[in-house]
């Protein structure tokens, strides 16, 4: 499977935007190859290419469009129409990518003699970039680990031996649901770790074991109430002809039995 490389995260758009309509300025930006301009690409890969579900993705384009930063329309087969607008403060920032620059000191808050901020202020500025940026690698690190669902997927060793002699679950039962896990998350076309996959598949296991415990527990408290209501039933007869037999023999007069 070939994996996506990292997207180019800027932190000046982060702090102008907010930091997840950074990621998905960085989508576009991506996509679009420059920071104006409009693309026609397939649906599934502009919003598989975030990292994060569909539904968060509109929300976020939304926001971008009610600014007049992004606008997205479909188009036929299964194509999105992208055109992206930033404006030129936004273009002048993406263009230099990560700085080390700190942020303009809003009007209100400079000096009013005209004289340069004091070192401290200047070092807790250069501390939000440093934050910033810790954000965006850790957002990327784990991003470059995430893989959507593959039919080659298999669970780890470790996983099939928690279930095994944590919880008391075979590996054939944990092998045999594999097929239908795989087969429901590619449809899903989400993106996890490996680790998170394995989690995934060791909650499945778990409801689909105490499922069948359930279906057993209830099939054998059927068979025995059929059982049960069988030997009542055999035991009134029994009691019926013994009574039968004992009024029989009590009445003398009557020959017949």
């Amino acid at each position: 499977m070939t994996m996506s490389l990292p997207l180019p995260f800027v932190p000046e758009l982060a702090a102008r935007y907010g930091l997840q309509e950074a990621v998905m300025l960085a989508v576009v930006m991506e996509l679009v190859g420059a920071r104006q301009g409009s693309v026609v690409v397939d649906e599934k890969r502009f919003y598989r290419r975030a990292g994060i579900s569909r539904q968060q993705q509109n929300d976020i384009l939304a926001k971008l469009s009610k600014q007049g930063v992004v606008t997205i329309g479909a188009t036929t087969n299964d194509m999105v129409n992208i055109h992206l607008q930033l404006d030129a403060q936004a273009i002048a920032l993406s263009s230099e990518g990560v700085t080390q620059t700190p942020p303009m000191i809003p009007k209100a808050r400079q000096p009013a003699t005209g004289r340069p901020p004091k070192p401290s202020t200047l070092a807790s500025q250069s501390g939000r970039n440093d934050e910033l940026s810790r954000i965006f690698a850790e957002k990327e690190a784990q991003q470059a680990m995430q893989v959507v669902m593959h039919a080659e997927w298999q669970p780890s060793v470790n996983i099939l031996r928690m279930l095994s002699q944590n919880m008391q679950i075979s590996e054939a039962f944990s092998m045999g649901l594999k097929d239908e896990f795989v087969v429901y998350y590619m449809d899903k076309e989400r993106r996890e770790s490996p680790g998170g996959w394995d989690q995934k598949f060791l909650k499945w296991v778990k409801k689909e074991h105490v499922q069948k415990q359930t279906t057993t527990a209830r099939a054998q408290q059927q068979t025995q109430s059929r059982n049960y209501a069988h030997n009542e039933e055999a035991r009134y007869h029994a009691r019926e002809k013994r009574q039968q037999l004992t009024d029989a023999v009590l009445d003398l007069g009557n020959t017949d039995w």
